[in-house]
């Protein structure tokens, strides 16, 4: 078997097994939607600055996506966005490679995210995602070596990332500069939509008239006190946590059968 045959069976079986995870999370349809967007903001933010070699926003866009969304949608932003965005450079031997090459930077902002939570500042997030354009960079040098060299020797590979030194050099600043620019922003708008994505009501059973007959009173208790009190779990990477919401003054006990009205979210 040859280096190339090879190495395209290693990245088939990498992007099936990605796909399939992030298929086996059953993921809602406002997450799809969410995923499908940030995928083509990555796609045309590469398309966008195509004038500028190397100098691209995407790998941004997908590290931050795994680092709040987690790392099958990391993968799948990466993915996608590296398959949608050649459709306009051109597809090639070199678009499984890069798929996996994004994948890879969305999964690595999940671990990010995973060992020093989501309160990594601006200058750590920038960083990482120059870290992230270095890493993506040696990942195409193998791919060119594998591919195009014939030979795959040691001193073709050190030829073609000292060639690919300057381009590697701009990708990762491009980054950092991206990053320092919008990262914060789009961290505190992705962790937005996450929450409001995770939110599920739970309905509490209303407690019955008959309970207090033994009590000698014919009404349930007023309905300030705490018998009747619905409860939003609110799921994030930390846990969930748990409000109480108050319905002050009301004692229809059919309302907390369903969320509350805009005065009484949990915020």
């Amino acid at each position: 078997m040859t280096w190339i045959a090879g190495s395209f069976l290693v990245l088939g079986a990498v992007i099936v097994v990605g796909f399939a995870w992030y298929e086996r999370t059953h993921p809602s349809t406002r997450v799809l939607a969410l995923v499908a967007t940030l995928a083509a903001m990555a796609a045309l933010g590469r398309v966008a600055f195509a004038a500028l070699p190397n100098v691209k926003p995407t790998t941004d866009i997908v590290l931050i996506s795994g680092y709040v969304l987690g790392g099958a949608p990391g993968f799948m932003v990466g993915a996608i966005a590296a398959l949608a965005s050649n459709l306009f450079f051109g597809q090639g031997p070199w678009t499984p490679w890069q798929m996996v090459a994004w994948g890879g930077v969305g999964l690595f902002g999940a671990g990010l995210g995973r060992v020093f939570g989501h309160e990594l500042g601006r200058i750590p997030l920038a960083v990482a995602c120059g870290i992230a354009g270095l890493a993506f960079g040696a990942v195409m040098n193998i791919s060119s070596w594998i591919t195009f060299s014939g030979e795959q020797s040691t001193a073709q590979l050190i030829a073609y990332f000292g060639s690919s030194l300057p381009f590697d050099i701009a990708h990762a600043t491009g980054n950092v500069v991206f990053c320092l620019a919008f990262g914060p922003a789009l961290v505190r708008a992705l962790r937005r939509f996450r929450t409001r994505f995770d939110i599920i009501w739970l309905s509490v059973e209303p407690v019955e008239e008959s309970r207090y007959a033994h009590c000698g009173t014919s009404a349930a208790p007023h309905a300030t006190h705490d018998a009747h009190v619905p409860e939003a779990r609110i799921a994030s990477a930390g846990g969930a946590r748990h409000w109480r919401l108050h319905h002050i003054g009301r004692t229809d006990h059919s309302s907390t059968n369903s969320p509350p009205d805009e005065s009484t979210r949990a915020v």
